[in-house]
């Protein structure tokens, strides 16, 4: 979830137990820097696309990890602050961090909330990543229990119904979805192996539909404001695990593409210099026609191998949004080749 929502959840946590602690005007911003602290690993960022699709909402995200980031809140705090107790602290600051798990975790990214355990991925896929709707309710419940003093734990709890209350609707809204999914194709006679509801940009209005047919994806998508009908077919081949795991090979970021994806696809382009693979996840696909048009063609997360004319992988570059980064050749193998290479992405 963006960080302005994860800031509002904060604050409303603050306010609604600000008077279990003792009087002191940082607790409720405490709070907001607690519910923001895990995406303290956006830091990874600065080592490459490679990297933050690794171990973003990874350990900082897991409940053990939290857990870790909360008490050391805790201690810091009680140190400047020593009228508020460290376990006290310690269960708010914890609160304000799974707050921000449970965020992330409705969402269609994924969050690996059990690590070191498992690097399984949890996701309830219900509210866009981005929700103007979502947001703006609980900031105006936020400014409400600023002005309104007298009604602050009351706004406050009312805005934490909302946090809750909203991905609840939302996936109600994705079980109807579907449903009605699985009726518009089979009035079409298209039959389907399996069939995956998520939401889109505006969402609940507008909601991305994934179904399987043998070895193709079809990505499609229902507006809630013209139920009667899906969007617009497109077919994209599955990227078969064996594929991926084969170039993982040679550049191991392809088997962790296939560790990250939930629905991978690829598309191949052969010319007399070797074939090209480009691999995309239909996750961070649009479907809703005005980000399709603001974002153009770039999907989030690409991955794109270049093989030689006897299949050997010579080249790999991978995008999280925007310019590629070089993954092969490997700076130190290739010398000025790298500039040519990332020319070409």
């Amino acid at each position: 979830m963006d960080p302005v929502t994860h800031v509002a959840a904060g604050v409303l946590i603050g306010q609604a137990a600000k008077d279990k602690f003792p009087a002191g005007r940082a607790l409720v911003p405490l709070a907001a820097l607690a519910a923001w602290m895990p995406d303290v690993d956006n830091v990874v960022g600065l080592f490459g696309a490679q990297a933050y699709m690794r171990y973003h909402r990874g350990y900082t995200h897991s409940l053990l990890g939290g857990a870790l980031l909360a008490w050391l809140l805790a201690l810091v705090v009680h140190r400047f602050w020593g009228a508020a107790k460290t376990g006290r602290l310690f269960a708010l600051f914890y609160v304000c961090v799974l707050s921000h798990l449970f965020l992330d975790c409705i969402t269609t990214y994924g969050t690996g909330v059990f690590l070191p355990f498992s690097e399984a991925r949890l996701s309830f896929a219900s509210v866009f990543i981005i929700d103007p709707v979502y947001t703006l309710a609980l900031l105006a419940l936020v400014f409400a229990s600023y002005i309104r003093p007298a009604a602050r734990r009351a706004f406050a709890v009312a805005g934490l119904a909302v946090m809750l209350g909203w991905p609840a609707l939302c996936l109600g809204v994705r079980a109807f979805v579907a449903h009605r999914a699985e009726a518009l194709f089979a009035a079409q006679g298209q039959k389907v192996d399996a069939l995956h509801v998520q939401p889109d940009a505006f969402a609940p209005l507008w909601w991305k539909v994934i179904a399987e047919e043998g070895d193709a994806y079809v990505l499609t998508g229902l507006d809630l404001a013209a139920p009667h009908t899906l969007l617009p077919e497109r077919r994209f081949r599955k990227a078969g695990r064996e594929e991926l795991e084969a170039l993982g090979r040679t550049a191991p970021v392809f088997s962790q593409y296939l560790w990250f994806t939930d629905f991978p696809v690829v598309a191949s382009r052969t010319t007399p210099e070797g074939t090209t693979l480009t691999f995309k996840d239909l996750r961070f696909m649009a479907v809703n026609p005005i980000v399709a048009k603001v974002r153009g063609d770039m999907v989030p997360f690409t991955l794109t191998a270049y093989l030689d004319p006897a299949g050997k992988l010579v080249r790999a570059l991978f995008s999280q949004v925007g310019k590629a980064e070089v993954i092969l050749p490997r700076p130190l193998d290739s010398g000025p080749g790298v500039a040519q290479a990332g020319g070409r992405g």
